[in-house]
């Protein structure tokens, strides 16, 4: 359930439900776009954050990648899930290019904004996504409530996301209803509550 708007809320964020992704993730089947969807899903990732990833960044014996950042967000490693290790490794053993971007167009070039807007239209059509949810952006916004969900705190996905200001991760806390509901269940059955 969504908040209710008022005059002093922010504006209401995209984000797509664990179904929709697992819809969206499943219509994807090119090696290069389940890599890059998944990816910019685990980490957080805007479209331009996407285009600057370059070969290098990704460690894969490790099993870690170089996020860099924009807008003003803390660049640094995280750890790579090993699905992520093996999808990125199929894609780029398609590669014959010597291209030090990661994910590049038909041209060779890194994505262009457009194209990511592109590709969220055509799978998200796939998928059956709403017509409003077909943002890249949401994958972002999605990934920050669904670790919250999860049980993350407020720190581990104010780092996920890269964010410099806790504020800026603040917003996704209205949105993490499963989180609320358990720790509302826990904390009133504590006998501190009377």
């Amino acid at each position: 359930m969504e908040p209710r708007p008022d005059a002093t809320s922010p504006p209401a964020i995209t984000l797509l439900t664990q179904d929709e992704v697992r819809r969206l993730f499943a219509v994807i089947t090119g090696k290069r776009d389940r890599a890059l969807f998944q990816l910019a899903y685990h980490h957080g990732l805007r479209a331009s954050e996407v285009s600057l990833l370059q070969r290098a960044d990704v460690h894969e014996k490790q099993g870690r990648i170089y996020i860099p950042r924009v807008k003003g967000s803390i660049a640094k490693t995280y750890p790579l899930q090993p699905a992520d290790v093996r999808l990125v490794r199929a894609y780029l053993r398609t590669r014959e290019d010597d291209s030090p971007y990661l994910f590049i167009s038909t041209r060779g070039i890194p994505l262009e904004r457009r194209s990511y807007w592109d590709l969220m239209q055509k799978y998200g059509k796939q998928a059956a996504l709403p017509k409003a949810k077909r943002r890249f952006h949401a994958l972002r916004h999605a990934i920050a409530v669904h670790l919250r969900d999860a049980g993350a705190d407020v720190a581990f996905v104010q780092d996920r996301l890269g964010h410099a200001n806790i504020q800026n991760t603040i917003i996704y806390m209205r949105y993490t209803t499963v989180t609320r509901d358990a720790q509302t269940r826990q904390l009133f059955a504590s006998h501190y509550v009377v």
